[in-house]
């Protein structure tokens, strides 16, 4: 649809329908989050059954949050033990968002008049970036040979995301915008595999520590990059991979219209009819980004019954997430306030066009065009079964099959019960153990690479 045939939708949606009538079919959508929040406190509860039987049945309806239900039936999946099925549906909606990359106007213009539900959900860029990194750690519980190619893909896209954002939202955008640390880490970490590529691997711990300068993880293996081996003959390496946490998700909020915001509006509203935008607006409602806290600090490794050492954190999802947002902040507020200046004005043309003299007529019109707004709700979709942080142990061990404990730990004491697993150590390769800490106990099965 071409930018004067939106302009035209948008002048006979606003002169040519009665409000009431706009209220029956563009009526605001029901918050996705309200949606899910049975089959994700399913999955929290560890009922992993129910949980994808719930969204299963939510799937089926194609609503516009599609692509997050399949994310987060892909998460059930996952831990459920179905590796291969959880990379399949994060294949589809990786790709299904790069198609999305190219707007709809069409839905563009029906979001105008309803909210932004109404539009196919395309992914925060923080969940463009995560799609790849799970689609990587994927990979590697099988057998990780498109492990290395989900990786060039993730720092690939955050290329393109930067270029992307810095064109639309800020100038000033830094380059390291929405870059979560694990992406450039497991790249790092696939090229010192290989036992020869340590020049490359060694730039790639490089580019995870500037963006997390104070870790030890990230300090040692540097070092052992630049100066030592992969491991010593006869040993490997294990990477206990824990996810801790529950990740972000969208709240609904009311915030004041900025200056910057209102200015932007008026020049859209300009263009679509003979609307301009008030000096001062009532707020409008968008989402914020929540994260609860951690339930604990990091994850204890034992082998056998020896405390060997714990994992650390790599990537704090929460603040990947609140920036991502805030650089789209202004552009959120913007399409709210353009929102509300054009029910306004179907309000007013609805008015002319019906040539209204009677008081109570005119009441009720105005009451239509209250009930209209307040149909509106903020654009909570997200992929909600992330985790808070991504913390990660790198081990290495003798060749053989060994018994790992994990154990909650805070402020150096373990608070919980340890959860075992066995993991084979083979000679000069590494393996990979990932869990998903939400609370005390881990969701699911703890899964250990073939």
């Amino acid at each position: 649809m071409s930018s004067n045939s939106s302009k035209v939708t948008i002048l006979s949606s606003l002169k040519g329908l009665p409000v009431i009538v706009a209220v029956l079919l563009f009526g605001g959508c029901s918050t996705h989050a309200s949606r899910l929040m049975s089959p994700r406190s399913d999955f929290y509860s560890n009922d992993l059954h129910r949980s994808r039987a719930e969204f299963d049945k939510l799937a089926e309806k194609g609503e516009h949050d599609s692509s997050v239900l399949a994310l987060d039936l892909a998460m059930v999946e996952l831990f459920q033990g179905d590796v291969a099925a959880a990379e399949r549906r994060l294949q589809s909606v990786r790709d299904e968002w790069d198609r999305l990359q190219q707007k709809s106007l069409a839905e563009d213009t029906s979001s105008y008049l309803t909210d932004d539900q109404i539009r196919a959900y395309a992914g925060e860029d923080y969940e463009k970036l995560l799609v790849r990194v799970m689609l990587s750690l994927c990979s590697l519980m099988q057998d990780g040979v498109d492990a290395e190619a989900y990786s060039l893909q993730t720092l690939d896209k955050q290329r393109e995301l930067f270029g992307r954002a810095k064109e639309r939202w800020d100038e000033e955008l830094p380059e390291d915008y929405c870059v979560p640390t694990i992406a450039p880490y497991l790249r790092g970490m696939l090229l010192e595999s290989t036992h020869t590529d340590y020049h490359e691997a060694a730039r790639y711990y490089e580019e995870s520590l500037a963006l997390l300068p104070d870790s030890p993880l990230l300090q040692q293996d540097l070092e052992r990059a630049r100066h030592g081996v992969h491991c010593a003959p006869g040993h490997g390496i294990v990477y206990v991979i824990a996810m801790v946490g529950r990740g972000p998700f969208k709240e609904e909020t009311i915030q004041p219209a900025t200056q910057a915001a209102l200015q932007a509006a008026d020049l859209i509203v300009s263009n679509l009819g003979e609307y301009s935008v008030p000096p001062t607006i009532a707020p409008v409602k968008i989402p914020t980004i929540i994260s609860p806290p951690k339930p604990f600090d990091l994850l204890g490794v034992k082998v056998g019954d020896v405390p060997v050492s714990t994992t650390l954190p790599i990537s704090d999802l929460h603040e990947l997430a609140v920036d991502s947002y805030e650089a789209k902040l202004p552009s959120v507020i913007t399409r709210a306030v353009v929102r509300r200046v054009l029910k306004k004005g179907a309000v007013y043309a609805a008015k002319d066009q019906l040539d209204l003299n009677s008081d109570i007529a005119s009441f009720a019109l105005d009451a239509a065009g209250v009930l209209w707004e307040a149909t509106e709700a903020a654009d909570t979709r997200c992929w909600g079964l992330l985790p808070r942080e991504f913390q990660i142990l790198r081990l290495e061990l003798p060749s053989g099959t060994h018994t790992l404990g994990l154990e909650p730990i805070t402020a150096g004491i373990p608070i919980a019960p340890t959860t075992q697993c066995q993991v084979t150590i083979r000679d000069g390769l590494n393996s990979y153990v990932l869990s998903y800490w939400p609370g005390m106990q881990p969701i699911g099965k703890i899964l250990v690479s073939r």
